[in-house]
């Protein structure tokens, strides 16, 4: 049995008729980092969502935490039950929200209590000196 935190097990996505991640293995350990590097358009993206669960992997299998969250044509696990932190290249802020508003949006989601959505959103502003926005 693996001891990783993150394993992909040959997995595949496609797009029409052209592979776009085509058989990628790769274990991470828990704490480990590892840096995607690579042109335009050469599936950086894509494996991050797959792991994310914004993709469903065509062939293969994607574990996190000793649990199989994905394989061939499905998501057995939802993005939301991953714990998967991910930051977009595009915009991926509600414009009409203030700063506050967007970090409520995210705490709301995951089903904070109102009174701890606050208390944690105050702290954070403060500390990244942006309460005033």
């Amino acid at each position: 049995m693996s001891t990783a935190f993150l394993r992909l097990v040959e997995v595949t996505k496609r797009f029409d008729e052209r592979s776009e991640i085509d058989c990628v293995s790769l274990e991470l350990r828990e704490g480990q980092a590892m840096a995607l590097l690579g042109p335009s358009g050469c599936g950086k993206t894509t494996l991050l969502r797959l792991i994310a669960g914004l993709e469903t992997p065509d062939d293969g299998e994607i574990w996190i935490a000793g649990q199989k969250v994905a394989a061939k044509g499905r998501n057995t696990v939802t993005p939301r039950h991953r714990n998967i932190g991910f930051v977009f290249q595009d915009l991926a802020l509600w414009p009409h929200l203030t700063v506050a508003g967007n970090l409520d949006f995210v705490l709301r989601s995951q089903r904070w209590e109102g009174r701890m959505r606050r208390d944690r959103i105050d702290e954070v502003l403060r500390m990244v000196h942006m309460a005033a926005h």
